[in-house]
């Protein structure tokens, strides 16, 4: 068998990984990364590529020229609250001193830049939450990234637009007023006519956008260092002397290589969200049964977790949440992640609910997508159900102004949604139900109580609309409450939702230095774990944008840091 060698072994190329190879090499590493897929940058290149960190120096400055308070124990209060006594306050702690430091030290270190957005927290009816405590990636010209840019992970596809990436939230608004508003219009002509003269002249579009902009940016960061990245080589087992690790055994196109890593291997292989096995053994029963439906990189099939246990690691699944959840919608006949949409932003505008198969509202639309799903799964919990499902539900006045999921606002036509079963329709509700498997009466009875709220601006079931967050992704131009709009102009609409998520939160138990811990709850020499490979910092809780790319990369940096013996 080939050998390698090398100081310290990254297994993953997310941002947590990337993050940690960057720091040891800095610190004097030498450092080699493998990815078991063709491409690099993991679920990373499908997000958002917000992080949620704190503190950070952006956030401060911001902050001090506008009056607004914030501090890093009200932080610490809003984190612990929404971990429900599942977060570890010592970790948090080391999170919240260490992240605003990783945020600095990339910026000054890396080709990584970020900037702040006032974007509120997600659990904001708490009094210790905040507005800009996320930090968005700068986009980066894909010029940079030279002959790795075929190897960079593209976005997922369905939320391009014409092969378009939307850079941010206020563009987003801009595409979606496109066909009522002249200023919008332009602004989206100009946009795409920028697009297709890059596409005509370089194949692509001249920058890269959110998450494909982080990997991108630390990508460019360790090529420029001279780590070697091995693609299509997957971890087959851990080397284990003596009680520590040693290196792994590597699987290549050219056969196995065994890599002797002196300092040891950090692990970042992006969590469990597609091992079947241990899903179905964590999950919530609704929520594990029937078809998996994820945008999760088919890569994530939890390798780091269970290399770790048999080098003596410990799982740990005591959390309040095991998933990163995301409703998600499936097109029919599609099996990759091409085909599935994550609800984002249609479900919270003024004119859409959701509702079970009982036809009843089970949590506020207008909530974050981690805290949407677990109301979804409690439903189906309480009706009975073998699976978790739910319906979107609106008019032809709201599918028409917002669009729904895969079907895009007008103009675009909606034909083949509707003739390939994705989307349904019917001219009153009763049909609808029927057509989608719902209960008739209640769906009428639901709607006929949401309208005659959505008229006040009340929603006494929910309070939609009454949060900072609510307000954030609703509609300015409606009135009373921008979250909330009666469902009275057929014919109307649904889709399915299914139980989604965007990583996984129960995992391997760390140290404040993400060294994985054994069942003695003792360091196992050479052994670390980042980004979803590790154990929730947050207990399962969801605080704000970025709330998995935040702690993956802080303690990636961590990490890099204390293998190569210069952390604090």
């Amino acid at each position: 068998m080939k050998t390698e060698t090398c100081d310290v072994l990254v297994v993953g190329t997310g941002a947590a990984g990337l993050t940690a190879a960057i720091t040891a090499k800095k610190a004097g590493m030498n450092v080699i990364i493998i990815e078991k897929e063709a491409l690099f940058g993991g679920t990373t290149a499908y997000s958002g590529g917000m992080i949620w960190i704190p503190g950070n120096r952006h956030s401060v400055a911001i902050n001090a020229k506008t009056g607004k308070t914030d501090s890093i124990a009200t932080a610490r209060n809003y984190i612990l609250d929404e971990g429900h006594g599942f977060a570890d306050p010592e970790k948090v702690d080391v999170y919240l001193k260490y992240g605003k430091e990783m945020v600095d030290y990339l910026e000054r270190e890396t080709e990584v830049k970020f900037y702040s957005m006032d974007y509120p927290d997600y659990v904001s009816e708490f009094q210790t939450s905040r507005a800009q405590r996320g930090l968005c990636t700068e986009v980066y010209p894909a010029s940079k990234m030279g002959p790795h840019l075929k190897y960079l992970r593209n976005q997922l596809p369905q939320t391009l637009f014409l092969g378009l990436a939307i850079g941010s939230s206020v563009e987003m608004k801009e595409f979606m007023r496109a066909g009522r508003s002249l200023k919008s219009f332009g602004f989206v002509f100009k946009k795409l006519a920028r697009h297709f003269v890059d596409m005509a002249l370089h194949g692509h579009s001249r920058n890269l956008a959110l998450g494909r902009a982080l990997v991108g940016r630390l990508g460019r960061s360790v090529f420029d260092l001279g780590i070697p990245m091995w693609l299509s080589s997957p971890m087959k087992e851990l080397i284990v002397e003596d009680g520590h690790v040693r290196g792994a055994i590597v699987g290549t196109q050219d056969g196995s290589v065994r890599i002797n890593a002196s300092r040891g291997v950090i692990l970042a292989c992006g969590g469990y969200a597609r091992d079947e096995k241990r899903r179905r053994a964590t999950y919530p029963r609704v929520a594990a049964a029937g078809k998996h439906v994820t945008v999760v990189v088919a890569g994530d099939t939890g390798d780091g977790v269970r290399a770790a246990e048999q080098a003596g690691g410990k799982f740990d699944a005591q959390v309040d949440q095991v998933g990163s959840w995301m409703p998600v919608s499936q097109l029919p006949g599609a099996t990759g992640v091409e085909g599935v949409w994550p609800h984002l932003v249609d479900r919270m505008k003024p004119g859409f609910i959701a509702v079970t198969r009982k036809g009843r509202r089970f949590t506020n639309e207008s909530c974050s997508y981690h805290h949407f799903t677990p109301g979804m799964i409690r439903a189906n919990e309480e009706e009975g159900q073998t699976e978790a499902a739910a319906w979107l539900v609106a008019d032809h006045r709201t599918v028409k102004r917002w669009g729904m999921g895969f079907v895009r606002p007008f103009p675009v036509p909606k034909g083949r949604h509707l003739r390939n079963g994705y989307l349904l329709r019917a001219d009153t509700l009763a049909e609808l139900a029927q057509i989608a498997g719902i209960d008739p009466s209640g769906l009428e009875a639901t709607v006929k109580t949401f309208n005659e709220n959505a008229r006040k601006g009340v929603d006494p079931d929910f309070n939609r609309g009454t949060r900072a967050y609510d307000m954030y992704q609703g509609d300015e131009e409606v009135t009373p409450n921008r979250c909330l709009a009666p469902i009275e102009h057929g014919p109307f609409y649904a889709v399915r939702l299914h139980v989604g998520e965007i990583g996984t939160f129960a995992g391997l138990k760390v140290d404040v230095t993400a060294r994985v811990l054994n069942e003695a709850n003792q360091p196992i020499p050479g052994l670390y774990a980042v980004g979803n490979d590790q154990v929730s910092v947050f207990g399962g809780g969801y605080p704000g944008p970025g709330s998995m790319l935040g702690p993956g990369m802080t303690f990636g940096y961590i990490a890099g840091r204390h293998i190569a013996g210069v952390h604090d």
